[in-house]
């Protein structure tokens, strides 16, 4: 009984060692199975967390890519940024070279159309002064004709006046030679001033007409000349602002086209002068024809009665 109470009490304390044993062997793996977890959490930080506890290296390498891709692209838009700065500051400098070239030739052309203004103006004024000098010229010549015509008709009449004198054989006869001769002069002298006094008015209206032509004439160039310039100046101007050429341009031909246009209206609503002198020459012509109409009845009732004085029928 004390022998097998004995085998009973070492059974029991083998049991429990082999018990106590297994529960700290227990512990231990699972300390050290926590150690070793610990361990990985601490050299992998938050890059774990899978479903099975791997790292997660493909999210990482997104994160790579996408900061690449932004880096080429900020690059690229830098690029792109300095290239259009660069057009613009050259665009910016060919626009003011381009400017500068386009105001100075406009500067010799505005020379030029001043050149030539003041040449045409000087050709108007040589050409009506040589109109005047003409026309007086014309006037001349034909006062002389007129002169040695009437020289010519006065010594046709004296040689006619001394053939009837020559015939005259009475006192009678003598005294109605001298009546004839001295009807026939005073015909002779009243012909001769009417038309005197028609060629006088027809020449101080011809020159009132070309005169006040001319008034018109000048005023108008000088009114023109005046817009020309002042688009000129303008133009000028719009230049030295910084206008574009395609807005100096057009400002210069706007004002240049409405000058001309005032131009051809003011010339339109000049008095014609060829008109106002076919009037004066048809009023002059008319003079002449009555003076010659009175002269040659005057002439015909002198003659007649001179015939009648002389005995002849």
């Amino acid at each position: 009984m004390m022998k097998q109470n004995k085998f009973l009490a070492l059974g029991i304390a083998v049991a429990m060692s082999f018990l106590f044993s297994t529960v700290v062997f227990a512990e231990d793996s699972a300390m050290t199975a926590s150690d070793s977890g610990d361990a990985a959490d601490a050299s992998s930080g938050n890059s774990h967390g899978g479903r099975f506890g791997r790292p997660d290296t493909r999210g990482a390498l997104r994160a790579d890519n996408q900061a690449a891709r932004e880096a080429a692209q900020a690059n690229r838009d830098a690029v792109r940024a300095d290239n259009q700065a660069s057009r613009e500051a050259m665009k910016t400098e060919n626009l003011a070279a381009r400017q500068a070239e386009f105001c100075s030739r406009f500067s010799e052309m505005a020379s030029q159309v001043s050149s030539r203004m003041a040449d045409r103006e000087s050709n108007l004024k040589e050409r009506q002064t040589n109109r005047v000098e003409d026309t007086q010229a014309n006037r001349d010549e034909r006062n002389s004709k007129l002169s040695d015509e009437r020289s010519a008709q006065d010594q046709r009449r004296a040689e006619m006046y001394a053939r009837l004198t020559a015939k005259a054989t009475t006192d009678e006869e003598k005294m109605a030679v001298k009546k004839f001769q001295d009807t026939v002069e005073a015909a002779v002298e009243a012909r001769r001033a009417a038309v005197d006094a028609a060629i006088e008015a027809f020449r101080k209206g011809s020159d009132t007409a070309r005169s006040t032509r001319k008034g018109s004439m000048d005023s108008t160039v000088t009114a023109f000349k005046s817009a020309v310039d002042a688009a000129v100046s303008a133009a000028k101007s719009s230049c030295d602002s910084g206008k574009t050429p395609a807005e100096v341009r057009s400002q210069f031909q706007s004002a240049m086209q409405a000058a001309r246009t005032k131009l051809q209206s003011d010339r339109s609503q000049m008095e014609k002068v060829k008109s106002d002198v076919q009037a004066l020459m048809q009023t002059r012509r008319t003079a002449v024809e009555a003076a010659m109409t009175a002269f040659k009845a005057t002439l015909e009732s002198a003659k007649a009665e001179l015939k009648t004085a002389l005995g002849k029928q």
